[in-house]
Parts: C-alpha cells; sequence; structure tokens
C-alpha cells in the first residue's frame, strides 16, 4: 500500500480505546487482509465518528497511510448489522466469530474468500436462522477454503461415497471404516450438513423455514474449531 490518502471496504472485528485517548481498530479489508487504524484522539472527542467504530460496522473507510501506520480519516457505514446488535445471544456469536478472524487470519495478507463467507454468515445470523447452524456454514466454508475441513461426502479412508459417517479425530469415516466407539452421524444429519454448506443463502433461509434441523451443531462445530487450532501448531 502506498503512502498517502486510500479509501478500503471492510469490517470492523475489534475496537479499543488506548490510554493517551485514541481509537485503534482492527479492520478486515479487501484486498488488504486485517490491518491496524489508529484514529488519533477519537476517544476525546478531537474527531467524532460515532458508532462507525464499533464491532461488525461494515463499510469505507478513508485512511492515510503513513510509513509506518494507517491513520483513520472517515467512514462511510454501508451496513451496520443492526438486527444483530438488538440480540444479545445473536451479537455474542458474532462476536465469536470475530474474535476467530482476529486470532486466525494473518495480519496484512489479503483474504477475499474468507470476508465473503463472513458477510454471508451475518446475513444469514440477522434473518433469524439457527446460529448453530449458520455457524457451522461458517466454519466448515472458512476451513474448506483452507484446504483443512474434512470430507463430508465421502470417506476419508476408502474413499467410498458416506451414506452413514462415524467423526474420527478431523475425518469422516464410513460405518465399514470407522470404530465401534466413534460417534456416529446417521444419513439424515449427513445430508443436512451437506445441504447447509452447499445452498446459496437465499435458499437457506427458505429452506430453514420448512426444515427444522436435528444436527449436533455444538458437537460438530467445536470440532471444526479444533481443527482450527490445530492449524496454528
Amino acid at each position: 500500500m502506498r503512502q498517502g490518502y486510500c479509501k478500503l471496504t471492510g469490517v470492523v472485528l475489534r475496537r479499543y480505546e488506548t490510554n493517551e485517548g485514541d481509537i485503534r481498530l482492527y479492520v478486515f479489508f479487501r484486498d488488504c487482509g486485517p490491518l491496524w487504524v489508529v484514529a488519533p484522539g477519537a476517544a476525546r472527542g478531537r474527531r467524532r465518528f460515532g458508532g462507525a467504530t464499533e464491532p461488525l460496522i461494515w463499510g469505507y473507510f478513508g485512511c492515510y497511510r503513513s510509513p509506518n501506520q494507517l491513520y483513520l480519516r472517515e467512514v462511510e457505514v454501508k451496513e451496520d448489522h443492526w438486527g444483530i446488535r438488538t440480540k444479545p445471544n445473536k451479537l455474542e456469536r458474532a462476536m465469536i466469530w470475530a474474535r476467530l478472524l482476529v486470532k486466525y487470519l494473518l495480519p496484512a495478507h489479503p483474504c477475499n474468500d474468507v470476508l465473503v463467507i463472513f458477510y454471508d454468515s451475518l446475513y444469514l445470523l440477522e434473518r433469524d436462522v439457527e446460529e448453530g447452524l449458520v455457524e457451522w456454514r461458517f466454519l466448515y466454508r472458512w476451513t474448506k477454503r483452507w484446504g483443512l475441513a474434512p470430507d463430508i461426502s465421502r470417506c476419508a479412508s476408502c474413499g467410498k461415497k458416506l451414506v452413514k459417517a462415524c467423526w474420527d479425530e478431523d475425518v469422516l469415516l464410513c460405518e465399514r471404516c470407522h470404530p465401534k466407539n466413534g460417534e456416529a452421524i446417521s444419513c439424515e444429519i449427513l445430508r443436512e450438513l451437506i445441504t447447509v454448506v452447499m445452498l446459496s443463502r437465499k435458499n437457506l433461509v427458505e429452506w430453514t423455514q420448512k426444515k427444522k434441523s436435528k444436527a449436533n451443531y455444538a458437537l460438530y462445530n467445536e470440532k471444526l474449531k479444533n481443527i482450527l487450532e490445530r492449524s496454528l501448531t
């Protein structure tokens, strides 16, 4: 990024105020990846941005790039996800996702595909799709992009198409290959997991309005989070 003024598109993942009265934002930018942005004196009212510096704000960020720092000059809010902010459970879930992005994304490393997945997930969360289901979609699509997600259509051992499956560490195995003490996934649940990942967000909203989820998403989401955690070691 060259020195001087620039206008970037992104979403605020983290915000905190310094003892000097500055506001520091960790913003996930399109084409630039996550970067720290400083708004000098903004916490003392020297420069007012209102709610535009809150986490989950999407917008255009007018910045000045010095040799060592990116400074915030203006923000044009495009999406505030008010439907999430007014519901504590949804807000907590969205902030969990934001913290995962802060933890696992490389600073200044472009990752536009994950940015799109994050927006897609917030869109679904705001439309009252079940939180655990949306988190499965978010985590699976993310880990799939990074080559970490388990194949949920074929056995990791013999390669045959899965009808019923079993988790074995970080992979899914068929009935023939999995250990007897494994965590079994029925045919119906397996189809649901695949459907949630594959449908467009519009079709997924319609699908969830007609069908009640039966999958144990808390368990499956934890497995995907463990895969992300191990990817750093």
